[in-house]
């Protein structure tokens, strides 16, 4: 497994874990057991006292005592489970008492701990809950997603452009959405075959993803060649503003001819889901028909794509145009960073090539999905070359932190040290890295060109 260490101070990240029990040292005593795990406790010692801490702060765990005057745990976690559905409860019960684990289970618990326990099983408990808290994040982000693309799917879109009608209807708030549609596909992918379409596809989700307000608009993959963005707080002028500013940018980075037709529609009071969809689609295929018509966006017969470069945003450095980290500051070329710190970053580290590495920058990227993991940290490792990686975590990183970067080889591990250039935000609210790798050993640099002969990249 590939794993990355922080080369500085450690990062925790501290997880709530809720304790409700009416006895005041029994509850002490298990919130020095959940701390000695790493998990921050906080004590209630009620059931309506619990309840008023999950109105005001989130806890993904809560860890509750069965027996508790007022309100028992059976009826804490049921009210739980129907207010904080995303909550998960640990049940404390006694061999002498009148509550069955089936009947805890049955009413909605994660788990149950049976008294006298140790730190080992509460340990176990807590740990499950975690890996199942984990792959249940991963299957429902997995079931929102379009694998292709990584943007959001058709099904999500529904769930949340309904959500946003009802809070513009209820909040009197504008709404606009975009419907796009990719200019002579059919044509580019007969001409270029069906990987570069695909291709073509994911480079359409980063232009458009890099043209909305970050954590606010939503970009999803609506089906085929057809993408949505759902722009709240935007009314029909600055939805077309925005429209259009994709266009622009597509039509700079993808190879001549290739093109963007939209249509805008902006929320009416009188307009459901369905209807503000259709309004969109319509003005999208009455702009497709004009531009067919005015004979724009018809792909060259006799352009190399091969040879379509663009400009990298961070650097200026000639990048192909499907290229998604530029080979001298790593960074997206599509997306401008925080230009004066990777600047700063840049002039200190970018220019360390070591000898020993083999020239590998006319070779292609290795682009993989793997989940690399140290402590507190994940992350999934999306390119890597020669000179880095670029990895996709929800933990904090910052420009010119340093990292230690393990790469694993048939049991002998790469160790190399690398220093952050980039960071940039992505819409799911984690971040994209690129970690360029410091000067290393000759012995290091050989396992690192072994790693990437193993995962078929050749010069």
């Amino acid at each position: 497994m590939t794993t990355i260490e922080l080369a500085t101070e450690q990062e925790t990240l501290y997880k709530k874990v809720l304790i409700v029990d009416d006895d005041d040292i029994f509850r002490g005593i298990l919130r020095s057991f959940v701390e000695s795990f790493g998990y921050l406790g906080v004590e209630a010692n009620s059931g309506r006292s619990a309840l008023e801490f999950l109105k005001k702060t989130h806890f993904p765990i809560v860890i509750s005592d069965i027996v508790m005057p007022e309100m028992d745990g059976l009826e804490l976690l049921r009210i739980i489970k129907k207010k904080h559905s995303d909550v998960d409860v640990l049940i404390i019960t006694a061999f002498d008492n009148n509550y069955s684990p089936m009947k805890i289970v049955q009413a909605g618990a994660s788990d149950f701990l049976a008294k006298p326990f140790n730190l080992d099983q509460l340990g176990a408990r807590l740990h499950k809950i975690e890996m199942e808290r984990i792959l249940r994040n991963k299957l429902y982000f997995r079931a929102i997603t379009d694998e292709l693309t990584d943007l959001y799917n058709r099904r999500y879109f529904y769930q949340k452009l309904k959500r946003e009608i009802d809070r513009a209807r209820r909040q009197g708030r504008p709404l606009s959405i975009i419907m796009l549609d990719v200019d002579n596909f059919k044509r580019f992918n007969d001409q270029y075959g069906h990987l570069e379409g695909d291709v073509l596809l994911r480079t359409i989700a980063r232009v458009l993803q890099f043209s909305v307000r970050q954590h606010v608009d939503c970009v999803f993959r609506y089906g085929g060649d057809e993408f949505v963005v759902v722009l709240p707080e935007a009314d029909e002028e600055t939805a077309r503003a925005i429209g259009c500013r994709m266009q622009n940018k597509f039509r700079e980075t993808a190879p001549a001819g290739a093109g963007l037709s939209l249509g805008v529609a902006a929320f009416r009071d009188d307009l459901e889901v369905e209807t503000l969809i259709q309004l969109a689609d319509q003005r999208m295929y009455e702009e497709k028909s004009k531009s067919k018509g005015s004979g724009r966006s018809q792909p060259g017969r006799g352009m190399r794509k091969e040879s379509h470069t663009i400009r990298c945003l961070n650097c200026g450095n000639p990048v192909h145009w499907s290229s998604t980290t530029c080979d001298k500051c790593l960074a997206d070329p599509l997306q401008k960073t925080d230009s004066r710190k990777a600047q700063k970053i840049a002039s200190t580290y970018l220019r360390e090539a070591s000898s020993s590495y083999e020239d590998r920058r006319g070779s292609p990227r290795i682009r993989i999905r793997e989940t690399i993991t140290h402590d507190n940290i994940q992350a999934v490792l999306h390119n890597i070359s020669w000179g880095g990686i670029q990895i996709k975590t929800e933990a904090s990183l910052s420009i010119g932190r340093r990292l230690n970067v393990a790469l694993p080889l048939e049991g002998e591990d790469a160790k190399l040290g690398g220093v952050v250039v980039y960071v940039q935000p992505i819409p799911d609210g984690g971040s994209l890295a690129g970690i360029k790798f410091s000067k290393t050993s000759k012995e290091d640099s050989r396992l690192l060109n072994l790693f990437l002969d193993h995962h078929s990249l050749k010069p």
